[in-house]
């Protein structure tokens, strides 16, 4: 937990300390790998779940290693699709993905691959998701 210390004998002492403070960050019990200048998020690996609900992507963004088992899951009441925006090397039409339904793509090589519900948003609005694949 982080705290601010005010005083008024030692103000730049005390900015110095709450700055100090920030810079450390919090120590919490995440487990994962932080992300770095070089990743979208926490790098996970084993199985990830990304859940379909009502107009989004639940991560928006996941960030896993090479062989990583990602379960795409439409816990939504309404139906999805998962289309593919340029090199992206998995896609789910409607009729695979209704309510309930799950889709499994084994992470195989390393990039950045964006999609998108073309029925709740477009490849650069509404809902969409980014799987960026790192080496192990």
């Amino acid at each position: 937990m982080k705290r601010l210390i005010k005083t008024a004998a030692f103000p730049v002492a005390a900015t110095a300390l709450a700055l100090g403070i920030a810079a450390c960050g919090s120590s919490g019990s995440g487990g994962g790998t932080s992300a770095t200048g070089d990743t979208l998020a926490v790098v996970q690996s084993g199985k990830v779940t990304v859940s379909a609900e009502d107009n989004n992507f639940v991560p928006q963004t996941i960030t896993v290693t090479e062989g990583t088992e990602v379960t795409f899951i439409n816990d939504g009441r309404n139906q999805h699709n998962i289309i593919k925006v340029e090199k992206t090397p998995f896609q789910v039409e409607t009729s695979s993905f209704e309510p309930g339904e799950s889709f499994v793509w084994t992470a195989t090589g390393p990039g950045t691959y964006r999609y998108y519900c073309s029925i709740h948003g477009t490849a650069t609005a509404g809902m969409s998701g980014t799987v960026q694949v790192v080496a192990k």
